[in-house]
């Protein structure tokens, strides 16, 4: 019984939670956004996606106004 009750909570959790935080995106959709999938963003980057290879994200440049806390 335990086992389903974990299979319910995963598959709540892959169905509608993860979709709205996050979404898959192939290296080629990440570079189109100007974008480069890697494992780390550097401090001058900001990620925006998680890319579809294993532990990479999507990385892009942050803007110059981003940087300011208002």
């Amino acid at each position: 019984m335990r086992i389903f009750y974990y299979l319910l909570h995963f598959l709540c959790y892959v169905t509608f939670i993860l979709p709205a935080t996050c979404t898959l995106v192939d290296a080629d959709r990440c570079t189109k956004r100007y974008g480069r999938c890697k494992r780390d963003c550097l401090e001058s980057e900001k990620q925006i996606d998680i890319c579809s290879s294993p532990r990479k994200i999507c990385c892009t440049e942050r803007l110059y106004e981003e940087d300011y806390i208002f």
